[in-house]
């Protein structure tokens, strides 16, 4: 068994997908051949969050196909994460049409068939890993969630549960899914839509247009046993608001001036990658300067609101331009020319009061 250490602390069930980007109705060019996909971007963000000390415990899969690019190969190679590159000469590589219009409206397609990742997909290594993130319908989430533990029963039964971040895919944010996703979250530690994909669940129910009353159907508050998840709602350049139980926390977004955000591809995935990484603790900075900035004695408070600022941090660099931002100095893991630490410290003392002032209201979990 490996050593702490050298464990896989995250790995997602994400798509690499080669992206081409059209901006509708307006005269600005579109992009071609860019690095991207929903497990590229988790992985993106939980390397950022996990530090160059801790690359290696990012672990994700990427299926190339026969028109695979090299110098996207030579471009994730430089992140130094536990990257397993998959060859199939006898398919295209995933590609997918993205269309952005005015008032944040998004379009997206298929162009070539995709090749989905289930728990059949890891190595015993990737299976045995601290924390997962998942973009899927509900019944995909519960599958994967039962076939990991499954998977790690057979190989190390001592294991402990690991962290599950489910990220509902926005078609299955429906009415019709909503119960589907009731007993999805029975079964994760985080699920995250972001806020159009949230209302979108209570379409014409009773509890639609109240964000209270949504929390608590979506958590079973008012069941005799609730769920003992997150819920994380992104709201873009709002932010995220994050709720247990009856309690809620927002976060204001990394970038306060829209001029900084080229283009939101990936933000999301980015943001729960570093979150469900952070989760397990292996990350840089970790816990010791949270906890001198706003005192957090709670160590389950403590853990939820370090996975939120990285997340937070983290979905900051990929909006910064189209594709992935760029690893500048691998020594002083220094990205778009500012290191990650150097960043998250400063968000942190930017933020830090409007965080200790909430926190007056967030009282520890009753065992």
């Amino acid at each position: 068994m490996a050593t702490m250490q050298e464990r896989i602390a995250f790995c997602t069930f994400g798509m690499f997908i080669i992206d081409q980007i059209e901006y509708l109705n307006t005269s600005r060019a579109p992009a071609q051949k860019i690095l991207g996909g929903a497990g590229t971007y988790a992985a993106l963000g939980a390397r950022l969050a996990a530090g160059r000390a801790n690359s290696h415990a990012v672990s994700w899969i990427v299926d190339m196909g026969s028109d695979f690019p090299p110098e996207f190969r030579a471009l994730i190679e430089t992140w130094q994460t536990s990257c397993t590159f998959r060859l199939d000469l006898g398919r295209l590589s995933t590609t997918a049409w993205n269309g952005y219009g005015p008032n944040e409206f998004r379009a997206f397609k298929y162009l070539t068939p995709k090749l989905r990742l289930d728990q059949d997909s890891l190595s015993d290594e990737q299976s045995l890993a601290e924390s997962f993130h998942m973009v899927c319908s509900p019944e995909r989430c519960m599958s994967i969630v039962k076939g990991v533990l499954a998977r790690r029963l057979k190989i190390a039964p001592t294991e402990p549960r690991p962290v599950f971040v489910w990220e509902p895919v926005p078609d299955q944010c429906t009415p019709s899914e909503l119960e589907k996703v009731l007993h999805a979250v029975e079964h994760v530690d985080v699920i995250s839509p972001n806020a159009e994909e949230f209302a979108a669940l209570f379409t014409g129910s009773s509890e639609q247009g109240s964000r209270k009353t949504m929390v608590e159907k979506l958590l079973g508050l008012n069941r005799e046993k609730s769920s003992d998840a997150l819920l994380v709602i992104r709201e873009g350049a709002q932010g995220c608001t994050t709720y247990h139980g009856s309690r809620a926390l927002h976060l204001k977004a990394s970038h306060q001036n829209a001029e900084f955000v080229v283009d939101p591809t990936g933000g999301g995935n980015t943001f729960l990658g570093a979150l469900a990484v952070a989760l397990t603790g292996r990350v840089l900075p970790s816990e010791q300067p949270l906890v001198e900035a706003v005192h957090v004695e709670d160590s389950r408070t403590g853990r939820m609101l370090l996975a939120l600022l990285h997340a937070t941090v983290a979905a900051g660099y990929a909006i910064e331009q189209v594709g992935m931002p760029v690893l500048t100095d691998v020594q002083q893991d220094s990205w778009n020319g500012d290191t990650y630490q150097d960043r998250f410290m400063s968000y942190l003392a930017r933020e830090k009061s409007y965080i200790v002032d909430q926190l007056k209201h967030w009282k520890p979990t009753e065992p």
